[in-house]
């Protein structure tokens, strides 16, 4: 599983990164590749992932990033401000999977 998480400047996410990978470690999920970019990347590089998270602070680009991953057909989440805010990896990562499963 390939997840992408976007924000406006890709820095944000990158602790919430680690912490989905150390999660996922705990799972022993093996196929987990995880990511972070910004929303200006994602035209460019969205075919590389399956799944694709957003920032809170950017849910303003929902509708862009919606029209994009249905005509590439990828799934998208937003991810709670409340998760976001804690660095929830785990709760982040179950966000991700059950995105991918409501394909």
């Amino acid at each position: 599983m390939k997840i992408l998480l976007i924000c406006a400047a890709g820095m944000s996410t990158s602790l919430l990164v680690e912490k989905m990978k150390k999660e996922g470690q705990k799972r022993n999920i093996n196929d987990l590749e995880i990511f972070a970019d910004t929303v200006d990347n994602l035209e460019k590089i969205i075919d590389k992932y399956d799944v694709i998270l957003l920032g809170p602070q950017i849910r303003y680009k929902e509708k862009f990033v919606a029209e994009l991953a249905k005509a590439k057909n990828k799934v998208y989440r937003i991810i709670p401000p409340t998760i976001y805010g804690m660095v929830n990896g785990a709760k982040t990562l179950d966000l991700a999977i059950e995105a991918l499963n409501s394909r």
